[in-house]
């Protein structure tokens, strides 16, 4: 099941972004704590439907004209470290418990956080900070907000179901 929550309180999601226009957190549990966060960070986004699939196309083909990066890169396996390009979003911090990831543009500034938290039970939270740089980067956020929690939640059912 997917919760919505809190950004972590330990995240370093809040060092990445100054100025945040935009946040949200879901959570899901998974029982084995051996995974590595640069396996999880890719059973996440390796995850996408199909529709998941088409909707990015779509995206890229609309917002590639007016600047935004719509660059993607496969994410074969875990092995990657910070400044490599895996999928569409750019590895600025890898730690044990937390990657950080996502783009800078000229519209908005966006991170993603994979965090994991081991207890009795594994919660794994994928957070989302957005900075708007200028009024385009606030009506883009506007137009897809809908559409990035339906995808976040879409690709953690997936990588849940993948993980148990």
């Amino acid at each position: 099941m997917i919760l919505k929550s809190d950004i972590p309180s330990d995240s370093s999601l809040h060092n990445h972004i100054d100025n945040i226009d935009f946040e949200d957190c879901f959570s899901f549990y998974i029982s084995n704590n051996s995974m590595s966060i640069n396996d999880l960070y890719v059973a996440i986004f390796s995850s996408a439907p199909k529709w998941v699939e088409a909707l990015m196309r779509f995206r890229n083909s609309i917002v590639r004209v007016f600047g935004l990066k719509t660059e993607m890169k496969e994410a074969p396996n875990s092995d990657f470290k910070v400044g490599d390009k895996v999928g569409i979003f750019s590895i600025y911090e890898i730690l044990n418990n937390e990657i950080i990831a996502g783009e800078d543009d000229k519209h908005l500034n966006f991170r993603v956080s994979i965090h994991r938290e081991i207890k009795e039970k594994t919660t794994v939270s994928v957070s989302t900070a957005v900075h708007y740089n200028n009024n385009f980067g606030k009506v883009y956020m506007t137009i897809v907000k809908p559409f990035h929690k339906l995808v976040v939640k879409s690709l953690m059912k997936k990588a849940c179901k993948k993980l148990r």
